[in-house]
């Protein structure tokens, strides 16, 4: 029952105490004008919405961003639906519903929806929720309304710092088949864009052109390039604690991959949770199932780690390790011969 039907409701109450009280023909006639809207709206009521079938196709977003979902929605009931009101409470949280148009029996109807989704998570199911107060809004009549379809909520992107990508960058040299001088080899010109280090520009060829352009050098690329996304928690920290550090080293590992594969490079990924998963990014391919993986990730209690899985990050000459447990010091770093970039201790 709606605010308002129970205000009628309690309106037609008294006057029907007073008519059975008092006996007063007009206090019977008002008791009767009231509750008439009451016996219409529950009688006339429709009761079929879970009747409904909502489909979507499967989405994949960022934690915080915005996108526009098309909907189907077909009623299979008898009669048709009005006055419905659709909403998704995990995409839709503060935004009002959608009042839809009239549904006409196995009719589908299409319509747009923007829909944000805040947390990071990879659901199976879409749930929809359908409300009614047709004809009179005296009741409300509601139904839960799923649809089989994945959800991949990735972790909202958290930049890393040029310098610190560039920092792997110059650990190699040009290869000797290639050029006899070490250091990087020019391989051609690029637009530049404006978060990129201006150091790159080619003063010469932008006066000429008009425009910013850049070098494009061969030779400090790793080919391979180690990332270990360590999800355990220090000894003794307890759960709840740090999950906002959590969330952004998730973002930033999704970043980190993301840009070296733009420049080339092969990121080996080792992610530490309950049970280690390695991850060889190659395309976007591998990128589609690392994030996949970064939407499902949860931090874990402290256990100690193979050496088996560090093996081939201790040949690598750069590994960035992303301590987004908190476990700053984790002993396993020192068994890796090459430089080891630490990101995560930057994050409050």
């Amino acid at each position: 029952m709606t605010p308002r039907g129970k205000i009628l409701l309690w309106l037609a109450t008294l006057a029907g105490g007073a008519a059975w009280l008092g006996g007063d023909a007009n206090a019977r006639l008002a008791a009767a004008m009231l509750a008439t809207p009451l016996v219409i709206d529950f009688v006339a009521k429709q009761r079929r919405l879970h009747d409904t079938a909502v489909r979507v196709t499967p989405r994949r977003t960022q934690a915080g961003a915005v996108f526009v979902e098309s909907l189907q929605v077909e009623h299979r009931g008898r009669a048709p639906l009005r006055g419905c009101r659709l909403t998704e409470a995990r995409t839709m949280r503060g935004s009002p519903s959608v009042l839809l148009p009239p549904l006409l029996p196995f009719t589908p109807a299409r319509f747009e929806v923007r829909q944000r989704s805040m947390v990071r998570s990879h659901q199976l199911e879409r749930v929809f929720e359908l409300r009614t107060q047709w004809p009179l809004g005296m009741f409300e009549t509601q139904a839960i309304v799923p649809a089989a379809a994945d959800l991949i909520t990735e972790p909202a992107r958290e930049p890393v710092a040029q310098a610190t990508i560039d920092a792997a960058f110059e650990a190699e040299i040009a290869p000797r088949e290639r050029s006899l001088l070490p250091g990087p080899e020019f391989a051609a010109l690029r637009e530049h864009h404006l978060d990129e280090d201006a150091r790159g520009v080619h003063a010469l060829r932008s006066a000429a052109l008009g425009t910013l352009v850049r070098r494009v050098t061969r030779g400090r690329t790793p080919r391979d390039v180690g990332v270990v996304l360590d999800l355990r928690r220090p000894p003794g920290r307890g759960h709840g604690l740090g999950l906002r550090r959590a969330e952004r080293c998730l973002g930033a590992c999704a970043d980190l991959v993301e840009q070296l594969t733009r420049r080339g490079a092969t990121a080996r990924v080792l992610v530490i949770a309950s049970e280690p998963e390695r991850i060889e990014v190659r395309g976007p391919a591998q990128l589609t199932d690392l994030l996949t993986l970064l939407a499902e990730a949860s931090l874990a209690a402290h256990h100690p780690v193979a050496a088996e899985h560090l093996a081939e990050f201790a040949t690598m000459q750069h590994t960035f390790w992303i301590a987004a447990g908190g476990y700053f010091r984790a002993p396993d770093q020192h068994g890796l011969a090459g430089k080891v970039t630490l990101i995560g201790r930057e994050y409050p």
